[in-house]
């Protein structure tokens, strides 16, 4: 604040008048800043890929922030490491790379936005190493610059069957999460059936595989984890029981035909065509034991689950053994909420 001085005039000579302060109006803000435009946003994202798949170093540089880095494999790169690759690259005059996007989505913020993608990046042949696809989740943030629009960080996650067996191995090697008891529904189901050829679908870290070979089942274990039929296998050697594991996609697993006594898909999703497999390859007589998470339970998650009813429509002319869904502790989250149990014999 600024003092004004006192005023005494002389006399018949008034005082200037003091003009009033000038009081500045405060900026109103913008209670609507302008929508991201999501498809520019996509595109923004094509092109900056483009610029890497072409290793021009400078046009990625100028799509890119002051603090841009690509986390990967749990590293982080700077922007002067990337270029660095990328004149190496064209200095080598490497071939072009490409890609193919899919399951596309951008989360806008008054102004940044943030761009989720799955990219399979098609990798040329060159002297060194052959083609190859690499399928990974590109997730991007893109922050508003004035009128332009700058890559703010790059992050890389494996997607398809390599991400999918990373997220299970580290599960597996944590240890924790997860029932590593048998779970109770196949062990009430088993009690005093006689042995046969158990097939242990999604077996994880053979909780429920060591178990029935534990009870003279002859058992076969399939999973995409390593770690997890690593676990499994020494658990078996260490009672000194025969297990036999597979390393497989369900989705591709074959399972034959009239081959097994006992099949169980505990915890292992609720693909229909799972169920479509089971109900050639169990023996008449066979018996398939479901649990999972009931359909309602599991609302906004993307996790999934089983309707009401919808297994022994599945199963129409099955001998329905159990069909229930109530409230019970969950093997995988352990969490209280209402689960479906489901045991049914083949006609």
């Amino acid at each position: 604040m600024i003092a004004l001085a006192a005023c005494t005039p002389p006399a018949q000579q008034p005082c200037p008048a003091i003009p009033p302060p000038v009081v500045a109006s405060a900026a109103v803000p913008d209670s609507k800043p302008t929508p991201v435009d999501q498809s520019l946003i996509v595109a923004r994202t094509h092109e900056l890929f483009d610029a890497l798949d072409r290793a021009d170093a400078k046009a990625f540089q100028a799509m890119v922030g002051p603090t841009f880095g690509r986390f990967y494999a749990g590293r982080f790169f700077d922007t002067a490491f990337l270029a660095t690759g990328l004149a190496t690259r064209a200095d080598a005059h490497e071939p072009v790379r490409s890609r193919t996007w899919s399951d596309e989505r951008v989360i806008p913020g008054p102004d940044s936005a943030v761009f989720i993608g799955e990219a399979v990046e098609h990798v040329p042949q060159t002297a060194d190493h052959p083609a190859a696809d690499v399928d990974d989740f590109e997730t991007i943030v893109w922050v508003r610059t004035g009128a332009d629009w700058k890559a703010a960080l790059l992050q890389v996650a494996p997607a398809g069957l390599e991400g999918e067996k990373a997220t299970w191995d580290a599960t597996y090697r944590a240890g924790v999460g997860f029932n590593a008891k048998p779970n109770q529904l196949l062990v009430d189901t088993v009690k005093g059936r006689k042995p046969g050829a158990a097939l242990d679908l999604a077996m994880g870290q053979g909780r429920n595989a060591v178990f029935l070979a534990s009870q003279g089942w002859k058992v076969t274990g399939v999973d995409i984890s390593d770690e997890g039929i690593k676990i499994a296998k020494d658990a078996a050697a260490k009672q000194k029981l025969k297990l036999d594991t597979v390393n497989a996609d369900l989705a591709s697993y074959d399972m034959g035909k009239d081959k097994w006594d006992l099949i169980t898909m505990i915890y292992a999703g609720e693909d229909p065509a799972l169920i479509e497999k089971i109900k050639v390859a169990l023996k008449k007589g066979g018996v398939v034991v479901i649990e999972y998470f009931a359909k309602d339970a599991t609302k906004g998650t993307g996790i999934g689950g089983f309707a009401p009813g919808e297994l022994a429509h599945e199963l129409a002319g099955w001998k329905i053994v159990k069909d229930e869904v109530a409230d019970g502790t969950s093997d995988w989250g352990q969490r209280t909420m209402k689960l479906q149990k489901f045991v049914a014999e083949k006609p």
